[in-house]
């Protein structure tokens, strides 16, 4: 799974980049800039949903463990972080945006202190409840799993277009993780039959296919109505129909080129560097908002080809200046748990 780690990690970083293109913070809807940007957003928005399927993949194996001990493991990998994280971005809004008490206790309650960590928050959910899961995968078939990861995803997928009705929708920090839970079944049913020999090219097609409908239907929904809104915000959605295919594509596809890797062995050289960046790259994805946002403070992003690149090079610079802050941060005994 280090692989697909790495990649989800960089997809990320890259979402965050093009996202205000997409937007049309930075240009004009249906402009060269923005059919560019939109398409790499659209192609990178899996690293979520594939995030959550690689948690699964790893925590859903049944095996004995004391449930105590589980919590107590998990604790020390999600919990901690969850609420150094949520603080230290609440005050670094505070500081930069001039953030208020009563907004960012809004932010707080509603699991999304700052623009990716809800992230936490959902997997801290789903960590809640796998001691049970484990024993309802232990003791169901793989036809009654498919049924209920199936039946997750469809009530993600109809929770997400509910919240298109006005007054209709929002979360809290204690249900985000429902409308994923689906994602979660997904990575163990994707990964417990082991390496499949069409998994490359199935993963393919899906992928094209869902990136291609997320294009195409983002562009419509927002074309409709002349401005990037909440029907394009949906197509773009963790649980739009073709996100969830797409996302279940660059799982497959992920997983295949990991596993052609392995075949090289641990002591080659991309194999070590792919462990190294591995063991980063939740403390990148913890830290990067910051960096980006502050070199985008610093330098600006204009319209056009040259906004582009620029925004391609704070991608990069964001990427090495976290990976450094992270490795940094690792050494140190009271921030280790952070990260």
């Amino acid at each position: 799974m280090g692989f697909a780690r790495v990649a989800a990690m960089a997809a990320v970083v890259l979402v965050h980049a093009y996202s205000p293109f997409v937007s049309t913070t930075y240009t004009d809807l249906g402009g060269p800039t923005w059919w560019a940007a939109h398409v790499v957003d659209a192609a990178l928005r899996w690293c979520v949903p594939v995030f959550v399927m690689m948690s699964g993949a790893l925590l859903l194996r049944p095996r004995d463990e004391d449930v105590r001990g589980f919590y107590r493991k998990r604790w020390a990998r999600i919990g901690v972080p969850l609420l150094v994280w949520t603080g230290a971005y609440l005050l670094w809004q505070f500081w930069r945006d001039g953030l208020g008490f009563p907004d960012s206790l809004a932010q707080a309650a509603s699991g999304s202190p700052s623009i990716h960590l809800y992230f936490l928050y959902v997997i801290a959910g789903l960590y809640v409840f796998t001691p049970f899961l484990r024993t309802v995968v232990a003791h169901t078939s793989r036809t009654g799993l498919w049924w209920f990861a199936g039946a997750a995803l469809s009530i993600g997928v109809v929770d997400q277009v509910s919240a298109l009705v006005d007054g209709v929708g929002g979360v809290t920090a204690a249900t985000r993780f429902l409308p994923f839970l689906g994602y979660y079944l997904l990575g163990w049913l994707l990964t417990d039959r082991g390496p499949g020999p069409r998994d490359a090219l199935h993963g393919s097609v899906a992928f094209v296919l869902g990136t291609t409908g997320t294009v195409l239907g983002a562009w419509a929904a927002a074309a409709s109505v002349g401005e990037w809104g909440i029907g394009a915000e949906y197509v773009y959605d963790f649980l739009s129909p073709t996100m969830i295919l797409a996302s279940v594509g660059a799982f497959l596809l992920l997983r295949a080129w990991g596993t052609r890797l392995a075949e090289l062995g641990t002591e080659h050289r991309v194999n070590r560097a792919i462990a190294v960046l591995s063991a980063l790259s939740f403390g990148v994805y913890l830290v990067h908002v910051m960096v980006l946002y502050t070199l985008r403070d610093l330098g600006g992003t204009p319209d056009g080809l040259v906004g582009l690149t620029i925004a391609a090079g704070y991608a990069v610079a964001t990427t090495l200046i976290s990976l450094v802050l992270v490795a940094v941060a690792q050494r140190i005994p009271l921030l280790r748990a952070t990260v």
